[in-house]
């Protein structure tokens, strides 16, 4: 079953807070930091341009977290 991708960044609070909440809430998902290499940011890049984005397994790209908006990119 696919997996939602997150894009995170090192140090980003709202990265923090969205990972935090779904390891306790036992939520599946691959995480992608984009600091890490140039390709792993393109892609990010292509879904927005501020961290966290969720790309869920529909389709479906969210940016930020709970209101927070997170760290460009």
């Amino acid at each position: 079953m696919p997996l939602p991708i997150v894009y995170t960044i090192r140090g980003c609070d709202a990265c923090v807070k969205l990972l935090a909440k779904w390891e306790a809430q036992g939520v599946a998902h691959e995480e992608r930091r984009v600091e890490l290499n140039q390709a792993t940011l393109d892609e990010a890049r292509q879904y927005g341009m501020m961290v966290p984005i969720v790309v869920w397994p529909d389709g479906r790209v969210e940016q930020g977290f709970e209101g927070s908006l997170g760290c460009f990119i």
